[in-house]
């Protein structure tokens, strides 16, 4: 291991026993002079155990014999000091670093590792993650998240580690989109599972879904076979589920007096083009083969559909789902349950199809419009994950009547399929009154003199895994 070039460094020893053991403190952000930048430090070890401080510039996470390194143990690893003290105390240091090219928005992360055979990897114990940020400007906002100050915080964000924040906890539920006003149909439909082929959209409302409206991953998606047969091992040669946000909102309201709908035409277009949220992309959940295995049948009585990618559900919209099944030698078998939402009339369209026959197959690549439409929803088990949670700053005083803000820095570790998004927004009033928009660059707030951040946490759904943030902090001119 090397030591850290270009850095000068002291240490020293109080005798004290903190409650956790190693603890290290660093200073969150160091202004930047021309001379360069100076920081400081301190830590906790226990008596005649062999202890090393490391930096790096990777903020990790690492695992590594059943410890938890916030660094990245990358290249730039470095050692800055290291000894043994005779009784349990408390280290003690500064370093500074000189004007080198790129110290402006540097982080420098830190953890310290100290020799135990008692700990539970029979080798050493880590201390908790800590970091300093170099900053160049006149003045600037350094948000930290100790215990003094994490109460003027809000949010869905958890504050479970010592001087940081991380996104909350990965939370899942179920719902199935079954319609207490809906009426089970007497037999099962085929479509989409149609071995001639065929495209089938499928509009469900917020309330069809659950929506909570927050962001959602939506990551299972579910067919109920109907009661009236049991599921039939098959086979499609190629299967296709896609999903989008729509506008399209059924209104399944019937006239007193006509009973028929009164807005017959709130349902689905017949060209299919028309009913994804304008400019929006449809996401391909799945594409490839899937075989229908009897003993895949969930316990709550649904076969789920092969699923790859999550769709990203935005909570507010409608869900339009979309089935493109080329056609195969597949037995076609299979019937799903569905709902009618209208038994006097097919509008409003809940679902838009084109089913291929014997003598007509269809391909829904070239298909762009659909046969017909009814109002039969589809008796669907979804699965959504919440992996986005936040933490929102007070209005934060920048110093300066008309502040030029600059370029964010956010120390942070974020793991494997994780990620942090930050978001600004000003105000001339220390209450935020007429604040601007919300933009992902606090130059959306120049010339105010207040200043709010957003975190945005983005979990990983599959591990569990959270991104954290140190510091944050934003230079001002």
């Amino acid at each position: 291991m090397r030591t850290l070039p270009h850095v000068l460094c002291a240490t020293a020893a109080i005798a004290v026993v903190p409650a956790q053991i190693p603890l290290l403190n660093m200073t969150p952000a160091s202004q930047i002079s021309f001379l360069g930048a100076a920081a400081s430090y301190d830590f906790s070890v226990l008596g005649g155990a062999p202890y090393a401080l490391f930096l790096d510039l990777a903020g990790g996470p690492v695992n590594l014999l059943g410890e938890r390194f916030y660094l990245g143990l990358s290249p730039s690893l470095a050692t800055l000091t290291a000894g043994v003290v005779p009784v349990s105390s408390l280290v003690v240091g500064a370093y500074s670093v000189p004007l080198i090219p790129g110290l402006a928005g540097l982080t420098l992360y830190g953890q310290v590792v100290m020799l135990d055979p008692s700990a539970q990897n029979g080798l050493f114990r880590v201390s908790n993650g800590s970091s300093t940020s170099f900053w160049n400007a006149t003045n600037a906002i350094v948000a930290g998240f100790d215990a003094a100050s994490i109460g003027s915080y809000t949010g869905t964000f958890a504050a479970d580690l010592i001087g940081k924040v991380r996104g909350g906890a990965v939370t899942r539920r179920t719902h199935s989109t079954v319609d207490p006003l809906g009426l089970p149909f007497g037999q099962g439909i085929r479509g989409p599972l149609n071995p001639f082929g065929s495209r089938v959209q499928m509009v469900f409302r917020t309330q069809d879904v659950g929506a909570i409206g927050q962001p959602e991953l939506l990551t299972r998606v579910g067919w109920k076979p109907h009661p009236s047969q049991n599921v039939q091992a098959d086979t499609f040669s190629h299967f296709e589920l896609r999903a989008a946000h729509s506008e399209v909102v059924p209104i399944y309201t019937l006239d007193p007096w006509s009973a028929l709908p009164i807005a017959p035409l709130s349902g689905l277009s017949l060209h299919y083009a028309n009913n994804p949220t304008a400019g929006a992309t449809q996401q391909t959940m799945y594409q490839g083969a899937y075989v229908i295995d009897p003993a895949q049948l969930l316990a709550s009585g649904y076969m789920p559909y092969p699923i790859v990618s999550p769709f990203r559900y935005d909570g507010v919209s409608s869900l339009l789902l979309e089935y493109r099944v080329n056609p195969s030698a597949a037995n076609g078998l299979n019937g799903s349950q569905v709902n009618l939402m209208v038994q006097s009339a097919a509008e409003p369209f809940a679902r838009v199809t084109a089913n291929g026959t014997n003598t007509a197959l269809v391909v829904p690549a070239v298909t762009p419009n659909a046969q017909s439409g009814d109002n039969a929803m589809h008796d669907l088990e979804l699965e959504f994950a919440r992996i986005e949670t936040h933490c929102q700053s007070p209005w934060l005083d920048a110093g300066a009547a008309a502040p030029d803000y600059q370029a964010p820095i956010v120390a942070r570790s974020v793991p494997a399929g994780c990620s942090v998004q930050t978001l600004f927004r000003g105000s001339a009033s220390p209450a935020g009154l007429l604040p601007t928009a919300w933009s992902s660059s606090p130059d959306i707030a120049d010339g105010r003199r207040y200043l709010q951040f957003q975190i945005v946490f983005l979990a990983d759904h599959l591990s569990g895994e959270r991104p954290i943030v140190d510091t944050l902090i934003v230079p001002v001119q």
